[in-house]
């Protein structure tokens, strides 16, 4: 999505400041944790914890254990590392432009009776159809033609789903709304369709599609709580698809408005930077794919100098972007790139140019505005600076854990009884290594953390609100069957998760 599609942030209340509760559940150092940052993040946090008794508790103190290590990571200056501050600017972007979306589309965002009638009338609306895959525009003009009754169709979807291995997922019941939601182009088609008539080849992301509706059916209501439900998810669809129209036309606007330009000298060198990443020497020289540039030395490799970043890449009016701006961009989102074929390759680099301009001019504009400054941006901010800080000490320090191979050997000499196979047989020591070298691993780990929280808590001496924890645990209880959901953010200038909650790797630090 071009813009911010932010349905993971801003519907689920995230970054507001109309809501939740500011009371003070917990001080570390110069941190402090109110109770909406305590229950924002449980709620998303991982299933672990969820488990346990008193399981608000334990979150807690796992929110406390990483804000301890966020504050030993600043006093060996890892704030300052490449790591923590071009991912923390990042996300400041991003929050910022979260608040030129909400400034500038949502709040300008309004939807008519008749409109929100007209969603209620497709979300009521059942559809149900299958479809024939193709590879080619050519192969499946060639299946349609056979097609020439429903028997037909019905033979040649059952032969495709045993040759896809006796099961393959090309059936789905769904309802106008929801199709529209997803693909408005493939609903524009399905909408065409009576039942039982078969589509034209319709083109997908990975090839082509012949389509038949089987059956289209209208759900009654036969209640008026069931047409309330039914009209508020209905509202919430429209608004989305709504928002995204919006803001399609947002940055097409900026995009004109600015004519940028992708100059050929930076597009190739950033082409031949992201081959050296992710494309084989073989591959790079099959496409012709340079590994040096002409420089006023002559000509030089690509690695040898720091002057192939200031090229300029993207030029609009009197300004520019250059190299450096995208591989600080690139490097911390790290697209997945087409590599199938050289056009392939050139055209998905070339789509991540354009997303880089768009969320430039985006955070430029956010920034312009002073959106930065925000009470919910700053708060947003330093929540995921404390992240980041605890990642890059934690990482800093796991990196000092190195079991050595004797006792890795010596290990599983005492206690090669504990390593053995599905069938209960004794495991060898080839067999059983890593696992006996994990085991030391995460001993080691455990005790390393247990000192240096210790040592931690002694300097910055984490305070617990009791008082507001035991009104907060009140409406919290252990969840036995708690099951992971991720939160997912993939819009907007910085695709990440949701929310900045605890990490998993503490189910193996139990308190």
């Amino acid at each position: 999505m071009p813009f911010a599609l932010l349905l993971s942030v801003l519907l689920l209340g995230t970054g507001s400041d109309s809501s939740g509760d500011t009371a003070v559940v917990a001080t570390v150092g110069p941190y402090v944790i109110t109770s909406r940052d305590l229950l924002e993040s449980y709620e998303f946090g991982p299933s672990f914890v969820k488990r346990k008794p008193y399981p608000l508790r334990q979150h807690l103190q796992y929110m406390i254990d990483e804000r301890l290590m966020a504050l030993g990571a600043e006093r060996f200056g890892l704030d300052t590392s490449r790591f923590v501050r071009d991912r923390v600017a990042g996300l400041e972007e991003d929050l910022a432009v979260e608040e030129l979306y909400r400034a500038d589309i949502l709040s300008n965002m309004r939807l008519s009776d008749q409109e929100t009638e007209e969603a209620v009338e497709k979300a009521r609306t059942e559809i149900r159809f299958r479809w024939l895959y193709a590879a080619s525009v050519g192969e499946a003009k060639a299946i349609r033609k056979h097609i020439v009754n429903e028997r037909r169709f019905d033979s040649l979807y059952a032969r495709q789903g045993v040759s896809a291995g006796g099961h393959v997922d090309r059936e789905l019941q769904a309802t106008a709304l929801q199709l529209e939601h997803d693909n408005p182009e493939f609903a524009e088609t399905i909408r065409r369709l009576k039942p039982r008539e078969i589509s034209q080849p319709v083109e997908g992301p990975d090839g082509y599609y012949i389509v038949r509706v089987d059956e289209v059916w209208r759900n009654p209501l036969l209640s008026e709580s069931g047409y309330g439900e039914t009209r508020t998810k209905a509202t919430e669809t429209l608004r989305e698809m709504r928002a995204e129209e919006l803001s399609r036309e947002y940055v097409r606007q900026k995009m004109i408005v600015v004519n940028p330009v992708i100059r050929a000298e930076g597009f190739n060198v950033v082409r031949a930077y992201l081959a050296d990443k992710g494309l084989s020497r073989d591959k790079q020289l099959q496409w012709q794919i340079p590994a040096t540039f002409m420089t006023e030395a002559g000509p030089r490799p690509l690695r040898a100098s720091e002057e192939f970043l200031s090229r300029q890449l993207v030029t609009y009016g009197s300004e520019s972007f250059s190299v450096r701006d995208y591989v600080r961009w690139f490097e911390i989102r790290q697209f997945q790139l087409h590599t199938g074929s050289l056009g392939a390759f050139n055209a998905s680099v070339k789509k991540t140019i354009w997303k880089m301009v768009q969320d430039k001019l985006l955070s430029k504009e956010a920034y312009r505005r002073g959106f930065q400054f925000h009470a919910s941006v700053v708060r947003e901010t330093d929540k995921w600076h404390a992240k980041l800080l605890y990642l890059a000490g934690r990482s800093y320090w796991m990196k000092t854990i190195h079991p050595a191979e004797a006792d890795v050997r010596k290990r599983y000499e005492t206690q090669k009884h504990r390593y053995r196979d599905e069938h209960g047989s004794l495991l060898s020591f080839a067999k059983a290594r890593d696992r006996v070298w994990g085991d030391l691993y995460y001993e080691a780990e455990f005790h390393l953390l247990s000192r240096l929280l210790q040592e931690l808590k002694k300097g910055y001496h984490p305070v617990v609100n009791e008082e507001t924890l035991a009104r907060l645990e009140k409406s919290v209880e252990p969840e036995k069957n708690s099951l992971d959901v991720i939160f997912y953010k993939p819009g907007g200038t910085f695709p990440r998760v949701a929310y900045p909650t605890i990490d998993e790797a503490w189910q193996r630090y139990p308190h």
